[in-house]
């Protein structure tokens, strides 16, 4: 009850008790008869029955309803102090739920901040993370993952179990394997597969189970790694090992082998212009010459590609070192009756920087490359013209055999070959004598037709910084025509 209602209350008391204290005339005692009856109010229907007759003492009837308003008084109290007690209880609870929403609010932000932390570190993962859940679906796959196995974000939303993704066979197998077998050591594993670019790629996987409170399983973890340039270190630093001991026994052989090759070729030539009146057995002694020739450049290839000199530069006429070259393999050209288109150049664009005994050795294999493309007849031309004026473009071109398409971009690795007699380092020499002398090679085949190697080297009238420039272009490609 409020105060307004209490003081009310207290107010009408007293005018009770005012009113009964004056001891008022009651309604109806006039028509009490003499034998006093019970009064009839006049208000009352003559049939009505009356449920609380007056009493006959009306002094017990104020001391009841004093003590009834005492009572009332009472209660009022209490229920009063009742209701302040609890409007306490109801502020104190309203406080303590106020400062509960706001530890659930704030519990709520810290919880949705670590979650985007993690998501935030799974998505700057370099590594594949992909979960599989109980029922076999991928509850999680970050953009790493997505990119290392060529997926569609969407297809990995949309799929209901791992089968159902375009992954490689070998990473399918090493999932069922993982999750069917001893989950407390899953295995680990290298696996070779194609990317979504179709060239090979190796993945280092590995596995370990997802458990919850209890310790029981609830999925698995799949770690996957790109270690596809790994890999190509690896087979580049056993390369390096081969080179090293190809040199170290190279360095030992030449000098045993080029002394008896000195000899025959000396005795060779001697015999030659001794039987310059009988062309057959001549043909025998320059036949003797040219095999000479080629063992020797085959020793020269083994030194000088084991051999980590820097080149000698100098200016050089690059018409002239050309034609000097191919004085070696003319009488060769001549036996397979193989037409030759030797070079021609300006005045001002033949002139280049670089280590002459290099770029002969480099030549040299280039024209033995095209002779064994041509074993019979056929048509070797030699070009070199300005591609601007920074560069300087020889062309060789032949009308060989021509060279696979499987096998164009193969050429310039070390002990690559497509013949059955060679050795795989020609090629190889000349790439790394071109990338010494920084400038750029490039090749271009076609079965049947022949082949054409193109060359930029620096013009000799430019800077280091500008012949370093030059290595950093891409390659042109070319065309036969």
């Amino acid at each position: 009850m409020g105060g307004i209602g209490r003081a009310s209350a207290i107010s009408s008391l007293a005018d009770t008790r005012a009113w009964l204290s004056a001891e008022p005339e009651i309604p109806g005692l006039e028509h009490l008869d003499s034998e006093h009856q019970s009064p009839t109010p006049l208000f009352m229907e003559p049939n009505a029955t009356v449920l609380n007759p007056v009493s006959a003492d009306p002094s017990a009837d104020y001391q009841r309803l004093i003590q009834a308003f005492d009572v009332f008084n009472q209660a009022s109290e209490s229920l009063q102090q009742s209701y302040n007690e609890l409007q306490v209880e109801a502020h104190q609870l309203a406080a303590e739920l106020a400062m509960a929403n706001a530890e659930l609010e704030r519990s709520l932000a810290e919880k949705e901040s670590f979650r985007n932390y993690l998501k935030n570190i799974m998505e700057s993962l370099s590594n594949g993370v992909l979960v599989i859940d109980e029922e076999a679906r991928a509850a999680v796959c970050n953009p790493a993952a997505v990119a290392l196995l060529g997926l569609a974000p969407e297809a990995v939303k949309l799929s209901r179990s791992y089968h159902d993704l375009a992954i490689p066979a070998s990473l399918e197998e090493f999932i069922t394997t993982a999750r069917s077998g001893d989950m407390r050591s899953p295995p680990d594993a290298e696996l070779q597969c194609n990317n979504a670019a179709g060239q090979t790629q190796f993945l280092s996987v590995s596995a370990s189970p997802v458990s919850d409170a209890q310790g029981r399983n609830t999925g698995l973890t799949i770690v996957l790694k790109d270690i596809t340039r790994l890999k190509e270190l690896e087979v580049q630093t056993q390369r390096a090992k081969q080179l090293q001991a190809m040199g170290e026994m190279a360095v030992q052989l030449a000098h045993e082998i080029r002394n008896p090759l000195g000899s025959i070729d000396l005795f060779a030539s001697l015999l030659g212009n001794e039987l310059r009146g009988q062309p057959d057995f001549k043909g025998w002694a320059d036949q003797i010459v040219t095999g000479v020739k080629f063992l020797n450049n085959i020793v020269t290839n083994m030194l000088t590609f084991t051999r980590t000199s820097k080149p000698q530069t100098k200016r050089i006429d690059l018409q002239v070192l050309i034609l000097e070259t191919l004085a070696f393999v003319e009488p060769v050209l001549q036996q397979r009756k193989i037409r030759l288109e030797r070079p021609t150049a300006r005045e001002d664009a033949q002139q280049c920087m670089g280590d002459s005994g290099m770029l002969q050795q480099m030549f040299l294999n280039l024209f033995m490359n095209a002779l064994q493309a041509m074993p019979e007849s056929g048509r070797l031309a030699v070009r070199i013209q300005p591609d601007d004026s920074e560069v300087l473009k020889v062309e060789i071109e032949d009308s060989g055999i021509g060279i696979p398409p499987e096998d164009i971009g193969r050429i310039f690795d070390p002990f690559f070959t497509t013949h059955e007699k060679g050795t795989g380092l020609g090629l190889a020499l000349v790439h790394q004598i071109v990338e010494k002398h920084q400038g750029r090679i490039a090749a271009e085949s076609e079965i049947g037709k022949g082949t054409r190697f193109t060359i930029w080297l620096p013009n000799a009238g430019h800077s280091r910084e500008e012949r370093a420039d030059l290595t950093r272009r891409p390659e042109v490609p070319l065309s036969l025509k």
